[in-house]
């Protein structure tokens, strides 16, 4: 009799904790999150002042939008792959002379990606300075900028300050 009142307790223990932790590790598949870039890194929400920004999903190609919408293109990342996501830019504003965030999107701009030393692909920014591309999991440069790492079904969201500064 002892044994089967721990057995219930110990099921029911197990059956209260598991629940929460069950949910919380699962987030509905339908959530698009939205990342808009501040100038001087990438900030969660859409962009206020109607500047492009971009809607990552997990196992979906990121997509660089205008405006907030529903109906969003899902075009699912080919199984082993991952995306990088981002934006080049030339600073306007900030630097030493005060914390600022103005920029300038630097668009039809090619981009170099490399994978260990040796040339990739090269892919191009669109006419508001952002960039999608999609790799087999690894770890890359893009331009001259530092490694990324990409993961399968993962989108890696990445700035680029290119050019010169045009105001100091």
């Amino acid at each position: 009799m002892p044994k089967t009142i721990y057995f219930f307790l110990v099921f029911l223990i197990c059956s209260t904790l598991s629940a929460p932790a069950s949910a919380a590790g699962n987030r509905p598949p339908d959530v698009w999150n939205f990342y808009h870039f501040d100038g001087i890194a990438f900030t969660s929400g859409p962009a206020v002042d109607g500047s492009p920004f971009l809607a990552i999903r997990e196992k979906l190609l990121p997509v660089v939008l205008t405006v907030q919408t529903a109906a969003i293109e899902q075009t699912a990342l080919p199984d082993g792959t991952g995306a990088i996501a981002g934006i080049c830019y030339i600073q306007s504003s900030g630097g030493k002379l005060g914390v600022g965030g103005g920029f300038k999107p630097y668009p039809r701009l090619p981009l170099l990606i490399s994978n260990e030393g040796k040339e990739f692909v090269t892919v191009q920014t669109d006419n508001h300075g952002y960039f999608v591309v999609v790799l087999p999991a690894g770890v890359y440069s893009v331009g001259s900028g530092p490694s990324i790492t990409v993961e399968r079904g993962i989108a890696t969201l990445v700035p680029l300050r290119v050019g010169k500064r045009m105001v100091d």
